[in-house]
């Protein structure tokens, strides 16, 4: 199946226009929905850890597979994905809070969950004339051959082709601590790599009423160099493909005053508020349970 994504469908995908492409995308989701019994299961169990006995999850568990399908492959589009693109498929919000934040001259730090289509923002503010980069965690961790020596080289290929450097989190920072001094915005996710590895010192905090480890990197980052920290999320548009939006502020810049835990549980809140509004987006809904029972 690696084979037949990376080499028909990436070509048939690359020859669509984007929002064709993405709609492409999405589909291998309903495909995979409909073949995974297992999974449905499973996914409407951690729902039901996250929000209770509510509605019928399985609308939630289709768009789950339908965003882990656009999520993973939207790498395929975004050499295609200019300025234009940008202002068709997405709403952005809360520019108002970066610029701010740019505005004291220490860079900015975006920190985000695993929701929704995660490079997306990256490239989309790159496009409108941000200085981006991002600190990930690429890894071919327990993928088989062709998943090491096709799937994982096409992804650093693809990588290597968006607008934005990405800075490998458990590599020399100078960097990320260069960029933020030239005022350059750094992304970040905060909510770990979804395995029980933790990059970095770490803390338990409650998530939906589950404890969970969180990194203490971005809160970190921000304490060393000054550089507010701003949540960032992806969500559903109302008017367009996507909204991305950007929060005020939880650091201001003050260094001597911030608080590393505090930092991180004010970012969790925000995330858990996101995350229960709409669990299906959230790339580590299918291993919740396992990540809140390890810790």
């Amino acid at each position: 199946m690696r084979l037949v994504v990376w080499y028909p469908l990436r070509w048939f995908v690359l020859l669509l226009p984007v929002g064709w492409a993405i709609s492409t995308l999405g589909y291998l989701g309903d495909i995979h929905h409909a073949v995974s019994k297992g999974g449905r299961k499973r996914l409407a169990q951690n729902i039901a850890l996250i929000n209770g006995n509510g509605p019928d999850p399985q609308p939630a568990t289709l768009k789950f597979f339908r965003n882990y399908y656009t999520d993973r492959l939207m790498i395929f589009i975004f050499p295609n994905f200019h300025a234009k693109e940008v202002e068709k498929f997405i709403e952005i919000k809360g520019l108002e809070h970066l610029d701010f934040a740019l505005a004291k001259g220490r860079g900015a730090i975006l920190v985000h969950g695993h929701i929704g289509p995660v490079h997306l923002p990256l490239v989309a503010l790159a496009r409108i004339g941000y200085k981006m980069r991002q600190v990930g965690y690429p890894s071919d961790e327990g993928l088989s051959w062709i998943g090491r020596n096709v799937a994982f080289r096409q992804r650093i290929r693809y990588e290597n082709m968006m607008p934005a450097d990405v800075v490998n989190a458990e590599s020399f920072l100078r960097p990320v601590f260069a960029w933020l001094k030239d005022n350059g915005v750094i992304m970040i996710t905060g909510d770990g790599a979804g395995t029980n590895k933790v990059i970095g010192k770490s803390v338990t905090i409650p998530l939906c009423e589950k404890p969970y480890k969180f990194p203490l990197g971005p809160a970190t980052l921000s304490g060393k160099t000054g550089a507010p920290l701003l949540p960032l999320f992806i969500t559903p548009g109302k008017e367009r493909l996507y909204r991305i939006i950007i929060e005020p502020p939880i650091t201001d810049g003050a260094v001597e005053k911030i608080s590393i835990p505090g930092v991180t549980e004010k970012f969790v809140k925000r995330l858990e508020t996101r995350i229960e509004q709409n669990p299906a987006w959230w790339h580590f809904l299918d291993r919740f349970d396992k990540l809140t029972g390890k810790v």
